[in-house]
């Protein structure tokens, strides 16, 4: 869920969504590093008592409803995943997401592995394309023209290993507030990222999922805790969401063309017993 499961090494297999251009600036303009630093590390004063606290399921609601009410969100996550070796040993990858995505439209993303792999993929018009490097390789295939049925097919037909794929070919609300979820609680407010976020749990079966939204009128995530409790060795996936935005730059999303020198490679379903 939400992430491929890998094996001893990271694999060149998936990725999410863009390359987008998300150069935010970290601080104003003449503001030293050190003055940057403090803001991000001491959190200012909360305002409201503790008796004003929300409860759980109205805090994920309003951040399912404020995210579905953009059709365009851009956004840089940083994954840490982690893969149970055969003598239960975990060992430790990170990954790099940039991602941009129209809703009814298109979605592009870029990934970078810890192992100075890259992942570039586009999806929209009926195709999904993928270019890896620097194998220099690339393939195409043709996809439902309904994104989210898009998404899911590539990755259960061809194992791309699409991070929070539930999220981008399911229903948000049903995953995270539905039947099957069996617990949600609110745990507190949490100064994350240099911001204060509202810190939800929740429980479905086989997973225990931890959030953290903004506050205020934009509660994107900031932060994600998963922890897979039906796998051996309790697996956790991670994610830090540094930067959001609800509208796509002009040119952030550049057509596809192959880099000199590439190679198409023929993509096949993966069959699996």
């Amino acid at each position: 869920m939400y992430g491929s499961k890998h094996h001893t090494s990271p694999t060149l297999a998936g990725a999410f969504w863009t390359l987008v251009a998300l150069a935010l600036a970290l601080s104003p303009p003449g503001s030293s590093r050190a003055a940057a630093d403090e803001e991000f590390w001491s959190p200012p004063a909360l305002t409201g008592e503790a008796s004003e606290l929300p409860e759980a399921r109205a805090v994920v609601r309003h951040a399912i409803d404020f995210v579905e009410s953009h059709n365009q969100l851009a956004f840089e996550a940083l994954v840490t995943y982690e893969v149970v070796q055969k003598n239960g040993q975990k060992l430790q990858f990170d990954m790099l997401h940039r991602v941009a995505v129209e809703r009814s439209a298109r979605i592009h993303w870029v990934t970078l592995h810890d192992n100075g792999a890259t992942e570039t993929a586009w999806c929209g018009d009926g195709t999904f394309t993928l270019l890896r490097e620097p194998a220099n390789l690339w393939g195409r295939v043709n996809v439902p023209p309904n994104l989210k049925d898009a998404i899911s097919g590539v990755s259960k037909e061809y194992k791309v290993a699409v991070p929070f794929v539930d999220l981008l070919s399911g229903d948000v609300g049903e995953l995270w507030l539905g039947k099957d979820v069996k617990w949600v609680d609110y745990v507190g407010e949490a100064w994350v990222e240099g911001q204060w976020t509202d810190h939800v749990a929740l429980r479905r079966p086989g997973i225990d999922v931890q959030l953290w939204f903004r506050k205020g009128d934009e509660p994107f995530p900031v932060k994600m805790s998963i922890i897979r409790t039906n796998d051996d060795g309790l697996p956790s996936f991670s994610a830090r969401f540094r930067v959001w935005s609800t509208r796509i730059a002009d040119g952030a999303i550049p057509k596809f063309v192959p880099p000199e020198g590439s190679e198409q490679v023929e993509v096949v379903p993966v069959h699996t017993p």
